[in-house]
């Protein structure tokens, strides 16, 4: 009898499903600034009085040089204030995609900053960058050397790798494709810990789920709106 042959039907391509590792939940206050101000040259920011409590989802708006990023430094404790007092839970747990995507070493090969951020195997590493999209290629070039597309998949990794209750996202979708935006949409939507969310993308501001808006104008915070559950 002759062999059938046999035709593989062609694989489903990979989709990329994000979902945050999450650590357990912080305390009641995440962060707390009093009379918290700071001068830079010529930037002033402050005074300003701010609690967040855990599990809050808010969004920090305003048009660039406003003061989101200086404010969200203060807030994790990366800059001290000129004066005033600024408090950062002991439980809490930060995840950070910053703007400048300066999570992993420059100095390293993408691989060996992933392994050391995050303790895993060569095999594990491996896998789950593949998974964002980064291949063989790129995870043995200088990580100082990698795009920005390729830096903000790799710190989404890093993310996913680790355990956070609090994350913290300064213009999270900058370099990303609508596939990776809607992924990380979704991954927002389950996590269940506090939000800190920086952005000019209208489109996610729409489509993630916030508690709460505050506005910055020349390093004043000029609104602080409670978005009521729906």
């Amino acid at each position: 009898m002759e062999r059938l042959e046999v035709i593989e039907e062609p694989r489903e391509a990979w989709q990329l499903r994000l979902v945050f590792g999450e650590a357990p939940r912080s305390g009641a206050v995440v962060a707390r600034l009093t009379s918290v101000a700071l001068q830079r040259g010529d930037f002033s920011l402050g005074p300003i009085d701010l609690a967040i409590g855990a599990g809050e989802r808010i969004a920090l708006v305003g048009s660039n040089g406003s003061g989101k990023t200086t404010l969200l430094q203060i807030l994790l404790g990366r800059l001290a204030p000129t004066s005033g007092e600024a408090y950062l839970g002991p439980s809490v747990v930060v995840g950070e995609l910053e703007q400048g995507r300066l999570q992993l070493s420059d100095t390293e090969t993408l691989l060996e900053a992933f392994m050391h951020a995050t303790e895993m195997k060569v095999p594990e590493a491996r896998t789950l960058l593949a998974k964002f999209g980064i291949g063989a290629s790129e995870v043995n070039r200088p990580t100082g050397s990698l795009s920005p597309g390729e830096r903000t998949r790799a710190v989404l990794a890093l993310l996913m790798a680790r355990g956070t209750n609090c994350l913290v996202l300064d213009e999270p979708t900058n370099h990303l494709d609508l596939a990776a935006i809607e992924q990380l949409e979704i991954a927002l939507e389950s996590f269940a810990g506090t939000v800190l969310l920086v952005t000019h993308d209208r489109a996610l501001l729409s489509n993630v789920r916030l508690t709460r808006s505050i506005e910055l104008k020349h390093g004043k915070v000029v609104a602080d709106r409670i978005f009521s559950a729906s």
